[in-house]
């Protein structure tokens, strides 16, 4: 009976080793894949390979670790801290702009006055110009169209000027403005006194 209970003593406690060995197997697999570890199930080491799988095991946490370091210096080299002059110099910029719609392709910024070029002159050539001197004066508007001689042998003409007529001698002022040089069967001298311009006014046979 004795030797009985001693047998059924040892079971009990190597199945409690046992059930012991699984559950802390179970708890560290938990804290690895808490820990950033891969997802997949823990799995036995191969015999044939053995310095392949611990290289890959060991990288593994290695990378995950690196990454997470790297995080951290990033979040550190940032600066809370407010400053109120660069604020203060963004707030008060203005942006004055270039006049141009930049929704347009068609629209181009004005060009500056003095920015345009004047053009050149052309060299001169053939014969220099003529001297530029005053306007020449008007022709005289009288036409002759027909004279008569009086009894004492005097000459008389037939002038007109628009819708009016006039009737002079030799000398005589037509229109306050036209004198009469001379007179010819053919022809007759006036002189435009404003101009000082003398012109020979043939007879119209029209």
């Amino acid at each position: 009976m004795a030797m009985r209970l001693g047998t059924e003593d040892k079971k009990k406690r190597l199945l409690a080793g046992i059930l012991v060995s699984l559950a802390l197997t179970v708890i560290a697999h938990l804290v690895w894949q808490l820990a950033g570890g891969p997802s997949s199930g823990p799995s036995l080491p191969d015999a044939s390979f053995p310095a392949a799988n611990s290289a890959t095991q060991t990288a593994a946490p290695s990378g995950g670790a690196a990454h997470a370091a790297q995080h951290l210096v990033s979040a550190a080299l940032l600066d809370p801290t407010l400053h109120p002059e660069r604020m203060a110099m963004a707030e008060n910029t203005k942006y004055t702009g270039t006049s141009r719609n930049i929704f347009s392709k068609d629209s181009l910024p004005p060009v500056p006055i003095a920015s345009i070029e004047k053009p050149i002159a052309s060299a001169r050539t053939g014969a220099p110009l003529a001297p530029v001197g005053p306007p020449p004066p008007p022709p005289i508007s009288l036409k002759f169209y027909g004279f008569a001689t009086q009894q004492n042998g005097r000459k008389l003409v037939f002038l007109l000027s628009g819708d009016d007529v006039f009737i002079a001698g030799q000398g005589d002022i037509v229109d306050r403005r036209y004198k009469v040089l001379q007179v010819e069967n053919t022809d007759v001298v006036v002189e435009d006194l404003a101009y000082n311009n003398q012109q020979t006014l043939p007879l119209q046979t029209n």
